[in-house]
Formats: structure tokens, sequence, C-alpha cells
């Protein structure tokens, strides 16, 4: 018998995602970077859940005009 997960909470998720963007933003500090205010501001909108990732991808194409 095959035991399903719970889904996870919205806090989880919060946190889960919080952690995805520190550490992206780790790798870009590592390699001699960092984001700017524009970006790490979407990047917290995500983190909140007002936007998807997909979203957070396609604001930031845009702002640099990436396909």
């Amino acid at each position: 018998m095959r035991m399903e997960k719970p889904a996870m909470t919205e806090a989880e998720q919060t946190e889960r995602r919080a952690k995805v963007i520190r550490s992206i933003r780790r790798s870009s500090e590592l390699e001699g970077s960092r984001s700017t205010a524009d970006t790490r501001a979407d990047q917290d909108d995500y983190v909140r859940g007002a936007i998807t990732a997909a979203e957070l991808g396609d604001r930031v194409r845009r702002r640099y005009k990436i396909q």
C-alpha cells in the first residue's frame, strides 16, 4: 500500500522558495556577481508567493531583453 505525502503547507512552500532564492543569490555572489535591486525585488515577490517561478523568469528575461 502506497502512502501519499500530505500537501505542503503555505509556510513550507514559502520556506522552500526562500531556500531556492538564497541558493541562487549565494551562487551569484560566489561567481563575483550580485542581482540588481529590481531582480532581488522580483525574487522577494516569488518567495512571498506573489508570483510563480515562471513569472519570475519572464520578468528577468524582459528586463534584460533575453528571449
